[in-house]
């Protein structure tokens, strides 16, 4: 079976290989703009047939297997919030006359902060445009609602025959937008058919995830084929997308829009919030642990109880919400008092020096007010997470060994003397501590830290200017 393209539920996800042989069949909808036959290679008419052969058996898979998964759902809970909108049944969004139609695609909160980028961008390359973002997870459409309110933000349909086809009608979009690598194939099929165009931007594709695709690279020919445009991150990735039969006219190298980050308009207003709400004054001593995870809150519970004893506040951001539970119960097991950010937030006062982040897409904004971080899913095996969000506030950033999904960005933070790799908590414990020692040394790293993700600043640009174009074209 083909290596999959992402990785979810079942109910997030069909288990079935997504990664299919085909090519779109119109490039602009029916109301006279040119096909893609004028711009894509024709599809044989083997690949037709395999294609509606693998279709029918999803179809017939999936379906006679529903009853068994409703029931699942029925009985455990899990999936029950807005499961109509995994099978396409949206409200109705009745289009503007004359306004354009953009469906931004995204995973999950890291691809919603680029969404969130990539529409300020287009407001004003196509100021006549109008957005509808779809995530794969529950958490991502929770942070997207909040933070792009009024776009209409759902759960993204399942990719299976029947609801790919009521989503894109629904939905109607005039370009569909696919962040990094969401490659659902029945979708991009549907879609494309409809006369929508295809892009994917911020590409990326590692180099083990591209070993592995080699094998199958007869799918991701004719998949790679469909797009009108592509974005990568960088040229590694590049010359894996065309090793892997990109066409090298569709193919551009334009940065990493989640690296395009901007400070709010009143940073010292956020600051201030942040430090009223967490109690914080200019003597505290201030580390945040950012989206950590299991196994590796173990790891830094020392370090945490340490400086927590020694009056430094300490803040504890999981990086998924529903293990919040599971957290507690470790801290109470070993006898450290905590409070809850929500809590504190609705007014009550801190009382301990632990504080767990408990609420969705704050943690962005609470590294202002943090003298130290450490960013998570670096300390296990979970490939890291983005640095530049700490940075951008100019603040050094500790990681662990495991950054394959973020390399550049450690690459970049080490180079510039502004991030730090540490191989566990002890090698954590005497960086802080040594830089304690010496705060000019960390104040002239911090600052390199920020010039370091301001010089990542254009990506947005560069890859909204790409849609843009698509559109007017």
């Amino acid at each position: 079976m083909p290596p999959r393209c992402s990785s979810s539920s079942f109910l997030t996800v069909v288990p079935f290989p997504c990664l299919l042989p085909f090519v779109p069949v119109a490039a602009g909808r029916p109301e006279g703009r040119r096909r893609l036959s004028t711009i894509l290679p024709q599809e044989p008419s083997g690949e037709k047939v395999l294609y509606a052969l693998y279709t029918l058996i999803v179809g017939l898979l999936f379906y006679s297997l529903l009853p068994l998964l409703l029931l699942y759902v029925l009985i455990t809970g899990r999936h029950r919030e807005q499961l109509g909108e995994r099978f396409g049944l949206y409200p109705a969004l009745p289009k503007v006359a004359g306004k354009e139609r953009i469906w931004l695609h995204a995973a999950s909160v890291g691809e919603v902060q680029a969404a969130r980028a990539l529409i300020t961008e287009l407001r004003d390359l196509r100021p006549r445009a109008e957005f509808v973002v779809t995530t794969m997870t529950l958490h991502g459409r929770k942070v997207a609602e909040r933070q792009l309110a009024p776009i209409p933000c759902r759960l993204a349909p399942l990719d299976v025959p029947g609801v790919v086809g009521r989503a894109v009608k629904k939905f109607d979009p005039d370009i569909y937008v696919c962040l990094e690598t969401e490659l659902w194939p029945l979708l991009l099929r549907k879609a494309a058919s409809r006369g929508v165009r295809v892009v994917q931007l911020n590409g990326r594709l590692s180099a083990k995830a591209a070993g592995g695709y080699q094998r199958w690279r007869w799918f991701f020919r004719r998949v790679l084929a469909s797009f009108t445009a592509m974005a990568v991150i960088s040229e590694s990735d590049r010359e894996r997308y065309l090793a892997l039969g990109a066409d090298p006219s569709r193919l551009q190298v334009l940065g990493n829009v989640k690296y395009d980050l901007r400070l709010p308009e009143d940073p010292d207003r956020v600051r201030e919030e942040f430090a009223r709400t967490l109690a914080v004054d200019a003597q505290a001593r201030v580390l945040v642990f950012g989206s950590t995870h299991g196994g590796e809150e173990e790891l830094l519970l020392p370090l945490l109880r340490t400086l927590a004893e020694a009056g430094w506040l300490m803040v504890l951001a999981p990086r998924h919400l529903e293990r919040l539970d599971a957290l507690k119960r470790m801290l109470a097991a070993q006898g450290i008092a905590f409070d809850c950010f929500s809590r504190l937030r609705q007014g009550d006062r801190r009382r301990q020096p632990v504080v767990i982040l408990d609420s969705l897409g704050e943690l962005a904004s609470l590294y202002s007010i943090a003298d130290y971080v450490f960013c998570g899913g670096s300390m296990v095996p979970r490939h890291g997470h983005n640095l530049m969000e700490a940075a951008i506030w100019g603040k050094v950033v500790f990681f662990g060994p495991s950054m394959d999904d973020f390399h550049d960005a450690a690459q970049i933070l080490e180079a510039a003397g502004g991030g730090f790799m540490v191989g566990g908590v002890d090698e954590l414990r005497e960086r802080i501590l040594a830089f304690e020692r010496h705060p000019e040394s960390y104040r002239l790293a911090c600052l390199r830290a920020g010039e370091a993700a301001r010089a990542q600043l254009g990506a947005a640009r560069s890859q909204a200017a790409l849609v843009a174009g698509c559109l007017a074209g």
